[in-house]
């Protein structure tokens, strides 16, 4: 089956035809994946007929660090008309339903250019229409990999590019073939970092933890949206530390949360049954006020939309 794309696509500063955004099979980025991204909810309100896009403004804040961790000289300009065009492409779609935003910018020309003399730089943004995972109500299974995350002194996991996620594909692919959803990563210290999109979070004897950044992982904004949300909600500090693999086994609940994922239970890790193999009570409030927060606006966090 081929597929679905959209009619349109927000392309070099304007929103055209999905088939007019075009890049020479010789670019940068189609020979050596040069680019930052960000994977961005905007949530349908159609009782407000408009858009509230979550931590948009965290989301640029974290390509422009992309941006200077993989030398890309991209100029404030960039930014502000990629801020722009997402709301434009939001408009011109018209999907009325919860949508997947994903910038992005790319080297076109300039091997290893690190100035704007040297450097062509692209820049584009594609939506989709994307409906609540199934995975949200009935757990998500997931296996530890045999592959390893990235080190910070190889490819840091600072940098959300899209080249760096080819250490991605091995890991989705084996969890896949043996029966699983979805993969979790160790770090070459053998601790738990993350999986391919998502945060993991550890509940156990009532306490929540969470690998430090140093542990492997992307400096996840839904990981601090979680973590703001259960200090001053629901009264928990979130200790962030190294997680062995065998805590997992052993945990009351497991849960992951990122742009695409939400927040999701963990119901089995390597056929080990979390608890009892059902989305625990913690994680089930957790999601619930989340989704209540994104999808109904009820007592919305001040800073975490902006309505487009």
């Amino acid at each position: 089956m081929a597929e679905q794309t959209p009619e349109l696509i927000w392309f070099n500063g304007k929103v055209r035809p999905w088939e007019e955004a075009t890049v020479h099979v010789w670019s940068e980025l189609a020979v050596r994946g040069t680019s930052v991204f960000e994977g961005i909810r905007a949530y349908w309100r159609a009782d407000e007929e408009q858009y509230r896009i979550l931590a948009i403004n965290e989301h640029m804040r974290r390509m422009r660090r992309s941006c200077k961790l993989l030398w890309i000289p991209a100029d404030e300009e960039m930014f502000v008309q990629l801020e722009k065009g997402m709301g434009e492409l939001l408009h011109a779609l018209d999907f009325r339903e919860h949508a997947y935003l994903r910038p992005t910018i790319y080297i076109e020309r300039g091997r290893y250019g690190t100035d704007s003399a040297s450097t062509q730089l692209g820049s584009y943004i594609t939506s989709f229409p994307v409906p609540r995972p199934v995975q949200t109500d009935t757990g998500t299974r997931l296996k530890v990999s045999s592959w390893r995350r990235a080190h910070d002194l190889t490819i840091s996991p600072m940098i959300k590019t899209g080249g760096a996620y080819q250490a991605f594909r091995g890991p989705m692919v084996e969890a896949q073939r043996a029966g699983f959803d979805d993969a979790i990563m160790l770090n070459d210290e053998g601790t738990v970092a993350e999986t391919p999109g998502a945060a993991v979070f550890v509940v156990r004897d009532g306490r929540v933890t969470t690998p430090p950044v140093s542990s492997g992982l992307l400096e996840s904004i839904t990981r601090e949206k979680v973590v703001e949300l259960m200090r001053l909600e629901f009264g928990v500090e979130v200790e962030q530390r190294p997680i062995a693999r065998s805590e997992l086994y052993i945990a009351d609940e497991v849960f992951i949360c990122g742009t695409l994922a939400e927040v999701q239970p963990v119901v089995d890790v390597d056929h080990h049954l979390i608890g009892n193999g059902k989305p625990g009570a913690f994680t089930t409030r957790l999601r619930d006020r989340f989704h209540s927060i994104c999808v109904d606006g009820d007592r919305e966090p001040e800073g975490w939309f902006t309505h487009v």
